[in-house]
């Protein structure tokens, strides 16, 4: 990457704003040698981390080398390129200050950049560079550097957590659950001939059904002729109920509401007004389990159909409970957290979040604009899903930053060339992660690696059975 340099005069003080690299990097071999006075500030609000830079007399001897061949391939009037005088050089760029200047945005560029990166300090958007003194060829050169970071947070107990795992190996109430699902994939309807039936719970009711919310119609529900179980959670239960007792022939106009347990909606409000015309009355009809429902299944008869589903079932949990068991253990250590995330770094999440669901929905051939409107979600809900994620992930950082400090665990060289093998998931090697200047975060994920590898193999666990969903 390449950053412009803004050189004000008065104070002495250079802006560096991050633009799109269009010269080639010189190879330089020396860094900066020297990040002093490392100091995080607090302000109740955003935290900051500042530290001062020193370059060596020969990285300003280089970078000075830097600058002026750069600017000596420019035309000047009465010289060949490269061959202009030091003080014709400087005169182009205004001069000898503004091209002490330019000779500090070079060493800045070349060398500043990856020794951030080589201490392992991620800021949050772009650093700030504050020079309290012009850059004197021959000296070596200081210039302080601040910029917001992610929150230092405390938990309430490191100790390793305790967590409620399921069963590793398929019990009696998972295969139940599994042979209900293959029942119900193979069900069958009947239709209810007697006009006098009125509908009940566990009827299916066929009807042309029109859904509106404050007279704004609810996408796809505009004399939509569907089939609807009653209880079956195909819709609220405060719709199901309104239709219970109809008969085929029936016209109904009713209110009812369309939120969650919190309260929440996918529809405005969430009170919506529908019309149902009830076109007819179905029951539905679950196989029996035996050994001819077994064979139409690929099973030699119901203890095979047992065995196989017991197989399956065990082959899903040796993929499942290992995530599973990540993700409860970082769950408890999360409720550890003393105090809020601030809002800042959230919001800087936030935008992680908003691209990774862009880029998501890219790859599956369709726009955030279309999978909104498929899924009823209107802007604000979208926000808001948004903003939760970003609060979780938040929080799940802070937690595990704070676990690996607080333990004092270092990282080895093996821990990070162990990154980039293939089941990380990183793409690119070690070489490709310097030369970009990301090792920084490329050590953020190792030790969060750490963090959860420990929580992982330390937990409590209590193996209780769980209802199958």
């Amino acid at each position: 990457m390449w950053y412009n340099y803004y050189h004000a005069v008065s104070g002495l003080e250079c802006k560096l704003n991050r633009v799109q690299k269009s010269q080639t990097s010189s190879n330089y071999s020396g860094e900066i040698v020297l990040i002093k006075d490392k100091t995080r500030v607090d302000d109740g609000e955003v935290q900051e981390l500042s530290f001062t830079m020193v370059a060596t007399v020969q990285e300003v001897e280089e970078s000075a080398k830097e600058f002026f061949r750069q600017i000596s391939q420019k035309d000047i009037p009465g010289f060949r390129k490269g061959k202009a005088p030091r003080n014709i050089l400087e005169q182009s760029v205004g001069g000898h200050a503004n091209a002490m200047g330019g000779v500090a945005e070079t060493l800045i560029n070349e060398f500043a950049f990856k020794a951030i990166d080589d201490e392992g300090v991620l800021f949050i958007g772009d650093p700030q560079f504050n020079v309290a003194e012009m850059l004197e060829e021959g000296k070596p050169f200081s210039f302080d550097v601040s910029g917001p970071v992610a929150p230092s947070m405390h938990l309430a107990s490191y100790e390793p957590v305790s967590i409620v795992m399921p069963p590793e190996e398929a019990t009696e109430q998972d295969i139940k659950a599994q042979i209900r699902e293959l029942q119900s994939y193979y069900h069958s309807f009947e239709t209810i001939d007697d006009a006098e039936h009125k509908a009940e719970w566990g009827d299916y009711v066929e009807m042309t059904l029109t859904v509106t919310n404050h007279g704004r119609m609810v996408s796809g529900l505009g004399a939509a002729d569907r089939m609807i179980g009653l209880g079956e959670g195909t819709m609220p239960e405060s719709f199901d109920a309104q239709v219970i007792g109809s008969k085929v022939g029936d016209r109904l106009e009713f209110d009812f509401e369309a939120k969650d347990a919190e309260g929440e909606s996918e529809y405005g409000d969430g009170e919506l007004s529908a019309i149902v015309e009830v076109k007819g009355l179905r029951r539905c009809i679950v196989p029996e389990v035996d050994d001819a429902f077994a064979v139409k299944v690929g099973c030699e008869n119901v203890d095979d159909l047992r065995k196989q589903l017991k197989l399956a079932i065990n082959m899903q949990k040796g993929k499942d409970l290992p995530g599973l068991m990540v993700d409860r253990a970082i769950d408890q250590l999360v409720n550890r957290l003393e105090g809020a995330v601030p809002a800042y770094y959230i919001d800087f999440i936030r935008q992680d979040v908003g691209r990774e669901m862009i880029q998501s929905l890219k790859q599956q051939g369709t726009s955030l604009q279309q999978w909104m409107l498929q899924n009823s979600i209107d802007g604000d809900k979208m926000k808001e899903k948004i903003s939760i994620e970003a609060e979780r992930r938040a929080a799940i950082d802070c937690a595990l930053e704070s676990l690996f400090a607080q333990k004092g665990w270092e990282l080895s060289e093996e821990d990070i060339d162990g990154m980039f093998s293939s089941e990380r998931g990183l793409e690119g090697t070690r070489e490709d992660w310097e030369k970009s200047g990301r090792m920084a975060s490329v050590r953020k994920m190792c030790r969060q690696s750490k963090s959860t590898e420990w929580l992982v193999e330390t937990a409590v666990v209590t193996v209780v059975e769980e209802p199958v969903e």
